[in-house]
Order: C-alpha cells, then structure tokens, then sequence
C-alpha cells in the first residue's frame, strides 16, 4: 500500500497531537503476537506463502477450511488463550476522546477530489495497489457524510470477499461488506473493492483500528481462501488522523 506514516519532530511539543495512544514498545508486542498467531495457523493450514509478509503490496495466502474459519470468526476474543496472553493486553472499545488537533493541522496530510471525498493523501486509488483506509464525503450542508471504510485488493484471479476480520493487538472485529465488488483492470489482473459506510455497530471497530498497537486485516474470500495483510505504522496513523478530521469537521459516528 502507498500510505506513510506521519513523522513530527519529536521536538516539537506542538506537534504530539500527531501520535494516537501507543504501548511502550508496541513493536515488541506485535512481534510477539504474530510468532503466536503464525504457530496457530501452521497448525490449521498448509502455508502457501508467507502471510505475514509485511511489505507494501504483498497480501500473504493461506487456504482456511470452512470449519475453522467459522470457528475463529464469530466470537471476537482473543485468537491465543488466556495462558499465553499479556495481561497488560485488553478489547479496545469506543471512547469519546477530545480531538486535540486543528483542521488546518490535519488537511496536509488529506486529499480532496473532485467529487468531494475527503482521504489520506498517502492513498492509491488509480494503480493496482492494495488499501485499507477511511473516506468521508461533505454534504450540502457543509457536514460530513458517514464515515466509510474503504478496501482495495490487487489480485490475478477473479474472486470476492464476504467479510473482513481485523485483528487488533490479539483480538479479532468482524466487518461485513454489503456490496463487494470484482472488476478488471488488466491482463489477469483484477481489482476486489468494497466501500462501506460505518454504523455504530462498528464503533469499536473504528476505534481499535485508530488506537491499536498491530492491525492485521483478513480478506475472506470464496472458496475458504484467506488473504493476510499486517498493516503498517502509516496506515494506522492515518485511520487516526482521518477520524480526527472527520469529528473536526462535524461528523458523528
């Protein structure tokens, strides 16, 4: 994905605004949960590729068979159990925080197009590149819209996603898209692509994704097949920095 993460000089005390909550050390957190998360899924199925694979456009694979993956699906708790957890470790829910930041603080980082939408500058939506990230329109009354949860997955067969699972310093939110969609974009390539407005259903979800530590973000597709992708610090930061936005300018979830 083409998403960067913000780097305000640590210097700089009016610029803290920049960084959403983090653990100390949260890369030693996330490194010890996906050990974890990779030996559970060793067990469970064959590996065809890495699908922990953290660059910026590759999306690992691994086949799930149905029963498992019904199984680690619904229940949204932890993925190890109890006697493997860290205890400082707890399910992110919504909080109403106070935005510190301004809008004039916040646009640089955002993209406005033609239509209206409001996303990360950082965001690629016209190559075959692979995002996760926040969208939101103004209306006529110079409000925002819903909040939108927006996913592109570059892929070279013709496939479809009926559910994402983001799994969040250990703990899994479930998202189900309405409207999926599969087009071409060239020679055996094609492009999966959902665009979601986001209910107060989903307001845990929101807020996980802006506060975690790690997110790892699951495609379930047709056929049982599971595409992973560990999202990088610059994508978590701009779910945050596009809530903040979206709250500045009147928006509610």
């Amino acid at each position: 994905m083409g998403m960067a993460a913000v780097t305000p000089d640590d210097n700089d005390t009016t610029a803290t605004w920049q960084r959403p909550i983090r653990r100390l050390h949260p890369e030693r957190e996330r490194d010890k949960a996906m050990k974890k998360l990779k030996e559970q899924m060793s067990h469970q199925a064959e590996q065809k590729a890495d699908p922990w694979d953290t660059s910026d456009e590759a999306w690992g694979t691994v086949d799930v068979p149905a029963s498992v993956r019904s199984n680690s699906a619904v229940t949204g708790h932890r993925l190890n159990d109890k006697s493997q957890t860290d205890e400082n470790t707890y399910r992110l829910t919504w909080r109403d925080e106070p935005v510190t930041a301004t809008v004039d603080q916040l646009m640089p980082f955002f993209t406005v197009t033609e239509t209206g939408e409001y996303r990360s500058k950082y965001v690629l939506v016209d190559s075959a590149s692979n995002e996760v990230y926040f969208a939101f329109d103004m209306n006529s009354d110079s409000l925002p819209g819903p909040l939108r949860l927006c996913v592109r997955y570059c892929t070279d067969a013709q496939m479809i996603y009926d559910q994402l699972t983001f799994t969040v310093d250990g703990y899994d939110y479930m998202f189900y898209p309405m409207y999926p969609q599969c087009r071409q974009i060239g020679l055996n390539r094609y492009v999966v692509c959902s665009d979601d407005a986001l209910q107060p259903v989903y307001r845990d979800l929101v807020y996980a994704l802006t506060h975690g530590s790690w997110v790892m973000c699951k495609l379930h597709l047709n056929g049982g097949v599971t595409r992973v992708k560990v999202l990088t610090d610059g994508q978590r930061e701009d779910f945050s920095l596009a809530l903040d936005l979206y709250r500045l300018l009147g928006g509610v979830l």
